[in-house]
């Protein structure tokens, strides 16, 4: 099934780790607005979508994501095998039904077949030139994303999805990620200093809640800058690279609670770290799935 759901609201996230999932890593819908900044998602050969985020065609409130400084790691040999999902259109990012959104400094690679799929898109302004006023009612997609395969960049179906062309084709040269990724694989997603993914950053929007940085994807170049260590499932499992002797703390938060099936429903809360690992190929079960520290509060969702 799905990682971690967004179901309305406004909760804002930074430092989400999802992998080996069996369906979509990060799914939005039903009126969603809130920012996500550093993400780490891996897609293996039986997984769906990095992202699928949805709104409701013709109602509001429309979905609007804001989602910076991503790393999605695709599998050379995915072929979609979920048996959640409504179909097996290969794509490392779903975008439908109407959604809104804001979508800078994201990587991708091992794109086997395409990087972004559309489908069901409505009135929403699609375009690579990220509109200064309008919000929810663009789709920003920044051409200096990297898509880094042999897949094409987007698959837009139905005339009415239209305006996305671009995308920056260039290997973004990271320290260890295999072109097949598996749960004993090893892992360092940091670029080596000359990568692309300094090049040609986008600007991050103004409000207080976004970490500046200098580079596109999840992590710098520095070991500093590897927030996986310490804490997530790769971590715990000994799956990071020999060479990654550190350890990283995570910030104590008051009213700590579990998101048992990794949705979240409506509300407003800030979730300052997420690891999920979402082994359920072949009936496969792992007992600790979606842990997380966050901050409850007593808002309402949107009607």
């Amino acid at each position: 099934d799905d990682g971690i759901e967004f179901f309305g609201g406004t909760v804002n996230v930074k430092y989400l780790s999802v992998v080996f999932c069996g369906d979509d890593a990060i799914d939005t819908d039903q009126g969603y607005q809130g920012k996500i900044q550093f993400a780490f998602v891996i897609v293996d050969r039986d997984g769906h979508h990095g992202t699928e985020m949805d709104s409701k065609i013709g109602k509001t409130p429309r979905s609007f994501p804001q989602l910076y400084n991503a790393l999605f790691v695709g599998s050379l040999q995915n072929d979609p095998n979920s048996v959640s999902s409504d179909d097996a259109h290969p794509a490392m990012m779903r975008l439908r039904e109407n959604t809104g959104g804001e979508f800078g400094n994201i990587v991708m690679v091992n794109v086997k077949d395409f990087g972004v799929m559309q489908t069901d898109c409505g009135t929403e302004t699609r375009t690579h030139t990220l509109p200064a006023t309008g919000k929810p009612d663009y789709l920003w997609f920044s051409d200096n994303n990297i898509i880094s395969g042999p897949g094409s960049f987007y698959d837009l179906r139905g005339t009415e999805c239209t305006g996305f062309t671009a995308a920056t084709p260039a290997d973004p040269l990271l320290l260890v990620v295999p072109q097949i990724p598996l749960p004993d694989s090893e892992y360092d997603p940091r670029p080596r200093p000359e990568s692309p993914v300094f090049n040609n950053v986008d600007a991050l929007p103004s409000d207080s809640f976004w970490t500046k940085v200098d580079y596109k994807g999840a992590f710098g170049k520095d070991v500093a800058d590897m927030w996986i260590s310490g804490y997530t499932w790769l971590a715990d499992n000994n799956r990071l690279a020999a060479d990654l002797a550190v350890s990283t703390t995570s910030e104590t938060v008051d009213n700590t609670l579990t998101i048992i099936l990794g949705t979240v429903f409506g509300g407003l809360a800030v979730i300052a770290m997420i690891s999920c690992l979402c082994f359920y190929r072949r009936a496969r079960a792992v007992e600790r799935k979606y842990v997380t520290l966050i901050k409850e509060t007593d808002q309402a969702p949107p009607v």
